[in-house]
């Protein structure tokens, strides 16, 4: 973390989501360290199969083992004495939880032997995912039960929507301590001057033949199921279209199979990514599980009109109407009901981009986190929490719900 200085506050953060992999966490984790204002020093400690130790990151190498319901991604069990002298030797004032995983469970054992304050930010609704994903709703509220263990030992915890805090709350007293930490966008990397003709001659797209464009995990807890019905429907319209799908993930096989004249592009980084909103006409999230939907605001910096459910918290991040629309029905009808007049009037489409772009230049990074910069400087001037940590939170074990 560099050089001692009493003024600063030092936070180490936990996740189990090493910077090789490219998700919401990520992301988030990413836009933390690059925007710490003065009188703060941050750094992430995580464990994967490489070593890697610079002031802002600390990788730890350390055994793997596959997620259940998740075989293709792994989790690594970390060596929770070399973290801990890591904290240590940081001089680390407060101690932030991001996952309920191996690396997260280490914070949590890491914080109560040092007595520093612990705060946790909830990501991802791991119930709804294990009951839609293994199809038995016991696993969905055993997940619930484990995740109030980890989370509910924490002294804050922050929330990426409101959707996802009434999630958490199950009393009154919940609400003193679940807060909301909303997700921001870089406008400047995401931006409609990004668009490339080349991509799009390359893809089969016109301007009579708009992209439909998901980014994200491929798998059937995204609502992905929707999406041959929906082009199918459009096509019985005689709406003109092409799906382009970046993003790798379990549901691949099947969509190719079911959407043959797709786009598949595999997972994007840095400019290629950008490019692929920028030369994109709309974005389309069908997800009901996703707690804030980073993708939906790099979609509109993109210049791109969004669709999302009416469950969840990407819901949270369009002004509806203007930007994009909020599908109520979970039906392939109802989206292509939405979609089909967005791809055939340009006009339209371009009006609703012009407010897209806008209103992601007004969800900044650095007010986005501010919240969570609040949050360490408040619980490092605290008393340290005690060894037995604050009462167990209510962490419900169904989806979100509208």
């Amino acid at each position: 973390m560099g050089p001692r200085d009493a003024r600063c506050v030092r936070v180490a953060i936990f996740t189990d989501n090493d910077f090789d992999k490219v998700n919401g966490v990520t992301t988030t984790l990413r836009a933390t360290l690059q925007h710490t204002p003065p009188g703060l020093r941050v750094r992430v400690y995580t464990a994967s199969h490489l070593a890697m130790a610079d002031p802002q990151y600390l990788s730890l190498p350390a055994p793997g083992m596959p997620i259940p319901l998740y075989p293709e991604m792994r989790v690594y069990l970390p060596p929770v004495a070399a973290l801990r002298r890591a904290v240590v030797a940081d001089g680390a004032d407060v101690i932030h939880l991001t996952t309920p995983g191996p690396v997260g469970l280490a914070a949590m054992r890491i914080a109560r032997q040092l007595s520093l304050p612990l705060v946790g930010s909830f990501h991802t609704d791991l119930a709804a995912y294990a009951r839609l994903l293994s199809g038995w709703d016991g696993l969905g509220t055993l997940t619930g039960a484990f995740l109030r263990w980890p989370y509910g030992r924490c002294a804050s915890v922050l929330a990426p929507s409101e959707a996802t805090r009434q999630l958490l709350m199950r009393t009154p007293a919940d609400g003193d301590r679940i807060d909301i930490w909303r997700r921001g966008v870089d406008a400047e990397r995401f931006r409609p001057s990004r668009r490339r003709a080349d991509l799009r001659a390359a893809w089969g797209a016109s301007d009579t033949r708009p992209v439909l464009l998901y980014v994200g995990r491929v798998s059937r807890e995204k609502g992905l199921h929707l999406l041959p019905d929906v082009s199918r429907r459009l096509s019985l319209e005689r709406v003109d279209h092409r799906v382009v799908v970046v993003g790798q993930g379990p549901m691949l096989a099947e969509l190719r199979e079911r959407l043959p004249d797709a786009v598949f592009t595999g997972t994007l980084h840095g400019d290629d990514l950008a490019a692929a909103y920028a030369s994109s006409d709309l974005f389309f999230f069908p997800s009901r599980t996703d707690t804030a939907g980073n993708v939906v605001l790099e979609a509109q910096a993109s210049g791109l009109p969004v669709l999302v459910s009416s469950a969840g918290g990407p819901r949270e991040n369009l002004n509806d109407g203007r930007s994009g629309h909020i599908v109520a029905e979970d039906t392939a009808a109802a989206w292509a009901g939405r979609i089909a007049p967005l791809l055939v009037h340009t006009a339209y489409r371009q009006a609703m981009s012009t407010e897209a772009r806008a209103y992601a230049e007004s969800r900044t990074w650095e007010r986005a986190l501010a919240p969570l910069f609040h949050t360490y400087r408040r619980l490092a001037a605290a008393k340290p929490a005690g060894v037995t940590g604050p009462p167990a939170l209510g962490i419900a074990a169904g989806p979100v719900s509208a």
